[in-house]
């Protein structure tokens, strides 16, 4: 039995589920009376909640389906849509603490501190436009996966369910983070992130028993049949779209963009001391690097299926068919219910971050400087309504392409990602450095991309070089910043959470000459503690074991 669509079923677990989601998101409300508690959840969350928290930030319906759409498309070269940020997961486990001691509450009061309220301004313009572009590919894929397990094709006449799907996607988005801030997203990522993980895999042996696939070695004999000068199934690296000079750039590229990312200080400072954090971050983007893996086993399913049996292929809609078609219809409405759930925690996130730093950083700075936490919260509440319907205008622009969404968010938020990277390593970086960094690396990534239309190595490469030269000569012909505010910054991120006492010192005798490891031409970086370069390489070890288990899959 069947409503506009879906079985009733389907209908029951997503009414049954949303309720529960929105009923968490009003209950949140209780800790979300100050900015502190709206943005940051008053830093009081432990491991597991910030791993799940990591996990439901980042992993969104555009994950699953971007990377099932290419699999479609080109093959296994498609799981790098997500895989992107695979080789970058590493330095998360040296970013997270660094991040937790600068003891901010936006990544715009990093700027701020660091650059000047000019630069906070910069940095704010850049990631919004980014992280809306984000938004509007998971209010884009949550769209078309839903429009998949309807049955609805891809084309002019199904406009009418796409907006409507659309509309309601961004209508839950708007109230659920009006409520309850990053602390319900927070709690809810605990639980959907759960059922992510677990129906990552649940639609691959049904997918395997299709007769149409048979099997992991029905599956392989397929795709290897329909191998040709333009697509090869089965080659984990295309030369055509995901080579691997694009996999090189783009694993230089992920850590530019995580440092970029507005909702960066939540994954890495909500915890109660830097080690939530730092396990959070790392290993909540690793239970995603490992889903992904699973992600694109599907999609090779899918695509082995669609050739077997003559069906058309609507690749943005293949999630949605390929659970439509392999799952009953409890199990269609739970991942439904996931699917909802995964954009609605990564929306909440977005939101909240983004409105976030307007109000902290704009609002309180320019606008109302005497504004009590009260006046703020709803100020950022405000603002984040705004967010929602600037992603749910861009949903609509960018509909044609979900792969180029995300890979243009990608990019983006890379461009202003240059300087904060080099505000952390380089002490003679500067406002002016700032700002020639971030406007060479938008100019060039514009024309590179839409004027030029070059390829995707260039966008990724150029705008890099040209970003770190104009921070250089822009920092070189301009006058240094202060020592006073040298000090005091790298003292804050080179001092650990609880050791406050050691930010009355000097730097000198903060960081004393034998804790330092780099320091020619200006350059500050310590030595990494035990902790450190041994987390590094644990985590660049699961990094290559997953590429490992998939090139055996694909033989």
């Amino acid at each position: 039995m069947d409503f506009l669509g879906l079985h009733y079923a389907i209908w029951i677990i997503l009414v049954l589920y949303f309720i529960g989601m929105l009923l968490m998101g009003w209950w949140s409300k209780r800790g979300t009376h100050s900015q502190e508690g709206y943005l940051l959840g008053n830093r009081q969350f432990g491991v597991p909640m910030m791993i799940m928290h990591a996990f439901g930030a980042g992993t969104h319906p555009g994950n699953v389906a971007g990377v099932m759409s290419e699999a479609v498309d080109s093959g296994a070269s498609g799981i790098w849509v997500s895989w992107m940020w695979l080789f970058g997961t590493p330095f998360y486990w040296l970013i997270a603490p660094i991040i937790r001691r600068m003891r901010c509450l936006t990544m715009a009061d990093y700027f701020q501190e660091r650059f000047g309220k000019a630069a906070g301004v910069l940095y704010i313009i850049v990631a919004a436009v980014g992280m809306v572009v984000f938004l509007a590919g998971v209010l884009l894929a949550t769209t078309r996966t839903v429009q998949g397990m309807m049955g609805q094709a891809m084309g002019a006449e199904s406009d009418g369910w796409f907006f409507g799907i659309l509309l309601v996607s961004t209508a839950v988005f708007i109230v659920y983070s009006y409520w309850g801030g990053i602390v319900a997203a927070i709690r809810t990522d605990m639980i959907q992130g759960l059922m992510i993980i677990a129906l990552s895999f649940i639609a691959i042996p049904a997918a395997l028993r299709l007769n149409e696939v048979g099997g992991l070695s029905g599956m392989r004999e397929t795709l290897a049949a329909q191998t040709s000068s333009d697509v090869d199934y089965l080659r984990l690296f295309n030369p055509t779209k995901f080579n691997w000079l694009t996999v090189l750039l783009l694993s230089i590229n992920a850590p530019l963009t995580a440092l970029a990312f507005p909702h960066l200080m939540s994954v890495c400072a909500a915890g109660r001391t830097e080690w939530e954090g730092r396990v959070g971050f790392t290993y909540g983007n690793i239970l995603k690097r490992i889903c992904t893996i699973g992600w694109c086993v599907l999609g090779l399913c899918w695509v082995a299926y669609l050739i077997k049996s003559g069906s058309a292929i609507h690749k943005d809609a293949a999630f949605g068919n390929s659970i439509r078609t392999l799952l009953p219809p409890v199990l269609q409405g739970v991942m439904l219910a996931c699917v909802m759930a995964a954009s609605m925690s990564s929306g909440d996130a977005v939101q909240v971050t983004v409105a976030g730093l307007f109000s902290q950083n704009i609002y309180r700075v320019y606008v109302n400087p005497n504004a009590d936490q009260k006046r703020l919260v709803h100020v950022t509440r405000m603002i984040g309504i705004v967010v929602a319907l600037l992603a749910l205008v861009g949903a609509i622009l960018m509909r044609q392409s979900l792969v180029k969404t995300i890979l243009d968010y990608f990019n983006i938020l890379s461009l202003v990602g240059i300087s904060t990277a080099m505000g952390l390593l380089w002490r003679r970086m500067n406002s002016t450095g700032m700002f020639c960094s971030t406007i060479a690396a938008v100019l060039t990534f514009v024309v590179t991309r839409y004027k030029l239309d070059c390829s995707r190595e260039i966008t990724i490469a150029v705008p890099i070089l040209t970003g770190v030269l104009g921070g250089v000569i822009g920092s070189l012909l301009s006058k240094p910043p202060s020592t006073e505010t040298i000090e005091k910054f790298f003292k804050k991120i080179y001092v650990p959470i609880g050791q406050e006492k050691r930010l009355e010192l000097p730097l000198d005798e903060a960081v004393p000459a034998s804790q330092r490891w780099v320091t020619a031409g200006g350059l500050f970086i310590v030595k990494p503690s035990r902790q450190s370069w041994v987390g590094f390489v644990i985590t660049l070890g699961i990094c290559v074991a997953c590429v490992l288990v998939m090139l055996a899959l694909l033989k």
